[in-house]
């Protein structure tokens, strides 16, 4: 937490800076974004009241070493909804028409939500979500695609903290996706199933219980109980510390 006109600190900054250039563990995508956070970090501490730096100092509380110049958010739960029915300007992207475009518009929005992680840090309430632009695909056609789309968020995207959610109705996207994801094994995206008794069918939760014995996943939620604490269907639910990107870590996302 120093000041970067503080001459002292200049080598020890240009050796960490240097240390993440020349590792031979980070990608280039990954040094970027060290390279950026040590720039960041270089820059006066926001300021904060008394009791606050304080309790900071010590380890009351903690910043979760996310940087000094706080322009990003935390967490960002955008309406993908609203996202695919009515394309965006920015994006120049139309509303989507088909299951294919659906896909297509989320792996380029992914990229623009912010974030601390430079990734976005939940993706939707994907079977749902999805679930409109079905059409005439088969279930194979839908397989292939969801294995595809679920195959790119990991190999583009590789953060545990990257979180989707599905349920608690069932449908046909809905058992593809736990399908695919036992299927695949991947740390990324995790996953929570949100379960509701008075609507979810014992064989649906049966198959959640089993994915969980095969990757981890997904983390079973209450949705009757959420539903009374936010605006049912308004939230996101995501988890802060994986037991899955704990036991199988990426070797590309090793830290340096």
């Amino acid at each position: 937490m120093t000041n970067s006109t503080d001459t002292s600190v200049l080598p020890a900054f240009l050796q960490r800076c240097q240390h993440i250039a020349t590792s031979e563990t980070l990608s280039p995508e990954q040094k970027r974004h060290f390279l950026a956070l040590e720039a960041e970090n270089a820059l006066p501490y926001p300021n904060l009241p008394p009791e606050a730096r304080q309790a900071l100092d010590e380890n009351v509380i903690c910043d979760m070493f996310e940087g000094h110049a706080p322009y990003k958010p935390r967490y960002v739960l955008p309406d993908y909804v609203k996202f695919l029915s009515q394309g965006s300007e920015y994006l120049e992207l139309e509303p989507a028409q088909d299951f294919d475009d659906a896909l297509n518009m989320l792996c380029i929005l992914y990229h623009h939500v912010p974030s601390v992680t430079s990734m976005p840090v939940f993706l939707g309430h994907l079977d749902s979500l999805l679930l409109p632009y079905v059409g005439i695909l088969t279930e194979n056609e839908l397989y292939i695609r969801i294995k595809r789309f679920w195959r790119y968020l990991d190999r583009t995207l590789p953060d545990a903290f990257m979180h989707a959610n599905i349920g608690p109705k069932d449908n046909l996207l809905t058992r593809l996706i736990l399908r695919v994801d036992a299927e695949l094994k991947q740390v990324a995206p995790n996953l929570t199933f949100i379960y509701d008794p008075q609507i979810t069918p014992e064989s649906l939760l049966l198959q959640a219980a089993k994915n969980i014995c095969e990757c981890s996943k997904p983390h079973i939620a209450n949705g009757p109980v959420h539903d009374n604490i936010f605006t049912k269907g308004g939230y996101g639910i995501g988890q802060l510390l994986q037991f899955s990107a704990t036991c199988r870590r990426r070797k590309h996302a090793s830290s340096y």
